[in-house]
């Protein structure tokens, strides 16, 4: 039974961003844990009271209560609408389950994603107005500490399968055991894979000569129509994939999460960053080799 948790802020968002983890929970059966961090201490002090310190802690006590009573409603809210979903459709190999607790959310999903050890965390790009969480805290923090899986949905995402999936490659040593991990993972799903490298310096013949590399060993695969494989001159990264995302039907974007280069890279401008701040894609970061 795959685990899959996916945090929540009650965001217009949040439907897509289930839709996505039911149907991966539907493929083979498995638990969904819908979870919610609310902010646990507010600080609101007044010298038009006497006793300020006094009257802030019990307006805080006050709101704690009512801001954790209407997560909790809302929490319940949502996982009864999803289990009225599944049952309309007849399935019944998922279960779905929540969990509640105050804090500070980044700190909280890492923290449940180390006790409750999820196959892959479901959560989106955007959070409540429109805000994009993904240039903050919350989501940064997920993907540099979580050690599973991590599906990032974009606000403006459909569900459409997983039937193509854009591996974008810089053409690095590691390439072979990469897209054998992701064939591994995505064993029950299948997809085509399309491994693309982006030419901006104008280096065809060391490009075209390190993807014939990848071509010979993965001989079987593309045989077998599971992998392309493309050099694409394109003036720039983002240019180049948003050009064969829209011309070939790509369904979802995935990127290796190396430990260490990987986090190196993630938030400064490079192109793993483009790719996570501007695609409408949904975007995969699945564990390669842990240097």
């Amino acid at each position: 039974m795959k685990k899959i948790l996916v945090p929540v802020d009650f965001s217009d968002h949040t439907r897509t961003v289930c839709t996505f983890a039911l149907e991966i929970a539907k493929k083979a059966g498995g638990e969904i844990r819908l979870f919610h961090a609310y902010f646990d201490y507010v600080t609101i002090a007044s010298s038009s009271f006497p006793y300020s310190v006094d009257t802030s802690e019990m307006f805080n006590q006050e709101m704690m209560v009512k801001i954790r009573e209407e997560a909790k409603t809302d929490l319940q809210n949502l996982e009864n609408m999803l289990v009225n979903d599944l049952n309309e459709q007849n399935i019944h190999n998922v279960r779905i389950v929540h969990t509640l607790t105050g804090g500070i959310p980044e700190d909280e999903i890492v923290n449940i994603a180390e006790t409750y050890n999820p196959d892959i965390i479901v959560m989106g790009t955007r959070g409540k107005g429109n805000k994009d969480i993904l240039t903050g805290k919350v989501t940064s923090k997920v993907v540099k500490n979580a050690k599973c899986r991590i599906l990032t949905v974009p606000v403006n995402a459909k569900y459409s399968g997983f039937k193509n999936m854009l591996y974008a490659t810089n053409l690095a040593d590691e390439d072979e055991k990469d897209l054998k991990r992701l064939f591994e993972l995505l064993i029950t799903y299948k997809p085509v894979i399309h491994c693309i490298h982006i030419n901006i310096d104008n280096d065809r013949l060391t490009d075209d000569s390190k993807m014939n590399s990848l071509k010979v060993y993965f001989e079987d695969e593309i045989k077998e129509g599971r992998l392309v494989f493309k050099v694409i001159d394109y003036v720039d990264f983002l240019g180049g994939i948003n050009t064969y995302v829209n011309e070939n039907q790509i369904d979802i974007i995935s990127i290796v999460h190396h430990r260490k280069s990987f986090l190196k890279s993630l938030f400064t401008k490079d192109h793993t960053r483009e790719l996570l701040f501007h695609s409408d894609i949904p975007v995969y970061i699945f564990p390669g080799n842990q240097e």
